[in-house]
């Protein structure tokens, strides 16, 4: 519509026309800045709204859900009620560890070869799952026990719950060692944990960890 040959046609063709009488760009631009402004007024507004930090409790869930109603209604954009709501870092952590203290007995190993590990370290699935079942946690507060000791195999179910136990241990450390723990932290040392334990569970050279972790991942995640 610019050209100017184009423009010398419509005059020929009709004398009596007005310059505003032929469509211009720059109405087009007009109403391209406009959508953009209102655009970028919209994202303004989406993102001073980030995520929540609250206890973990069945009240705060509720909180989030009807907060989110509120903007829905009000300011006509939406969030997520539970990926916004960041809960209690040391409460998510200990919940992990939890459900793999209590959950480890009931683990199960039936996808495991009947022996794995190393030259220097060989487990015998029988054996683990046994002892794993007797709980070896609670053993040394069990008077009923005869004889009151632990076997090789009872340690090395304990070694490797010490060693599963120490990616959630690490995370806690690095967010409350010298100093107030801060949400820009609390995110990455959360996700390397998990990844930690992702990692673990998923070991060649110990599949006992993939049955050990799965509780604990569960919640986790």
């Amino acid at each position: 519509m610019e050209c100017p040959q184009f423009h010398q046609l419509i005059h020929y063709l009709h004398h009596n026309l007005q310059d505003t009488d032929i469509p211009h760009h720059t109405k087009t631009c007009e109403l391209i800045l406009q959508c953009w402004q209102e655009h970028f007024m919209q994202l303004r507004m989406e993102l001073k709204i980030g995520h929540f930090t609250m206890d973990n409790a069945t009240n705060n869930d509720t909180a989030m859900v009807v907060f989110m109603q509120i903007l829905q209604e009000e300011c006509k954009f939406d969030i997520d009620p539970v990926a916004h709501h960041i809960r209690c870092f040391p409460h998510i952590i200990s919940i992990c560890i939890q459900h793999l203290i209590n959950g480890y007995k009931c683990a199960d190993f039936s996808g495991l070869l009947r022996t794995w590990g190393n030259p220097l370290r060989v487990l015998h699935k029988k054996e683990y799952i046994m002892v794993v079942q007797e709980d070896p946690i609670q053993m040394p507060w069990n008077t009923n026990l005869v004889p009151e000791k632990l076997e090789q195999m009872h340690w090395e179910v304990l070694q490797d719950l010490e060693f599963a136990l120490q990616a959630p241990a690490t995370a806690h450390h690095t967010m409350t060692s010298e100093h107030i723990p801060l949400l820009s932290g609390a995110l990455p040392a959360y996700e390397t944990f998990l990844e930690q334990w992702k990692r673990i569970s998923m070991s060649s050279m110990n599949p006992q960890f993939g049955p050990l972790l799965k509780e604990g991942l569960a919640h986790g995640e």
